[in-house]
């Protein structure tokens, strides 16, 4: 797979401990494999959260309301944006 180079910053103390503890020609896949986990774990907690949401009766109550209000507002922004 292709890569593409990427450039960080960070403090001294903690370039020296990767370099000490990850070693220097891994200090990259090592910082590739930690962002791989992360986002993943954002996707499956938004995921979670939209199960969540769907499983509550009262929270998708007010999902429905807030969709509603949305439509409402959008067909009320284009009506008056035409009559201008």
């Amino acid at each position: 797979m292709e890569k593409r180079h990427l450039s960080i910053r960070v403090v001294p103390t903690i370039y020296h401990q990767l370099k000490s503890d990850i070693g220097k020609g891994k200090i990259s896949d090592f910082v590739e494999s930690l962002i791989a986990r992360e986002l993943g774990s954002s996707e499956k907690r938004i995921e979670q959260e939209y199960r969540e949401c769907y499983s509550n009766p009262q929270m998708l109550k007010e999902a429905k309301q807030w969709e509603k209000t949305e439509i409402e507002s959008w067909l009320n922004y284009e009506k008056n944006k035409d009559e201008k």
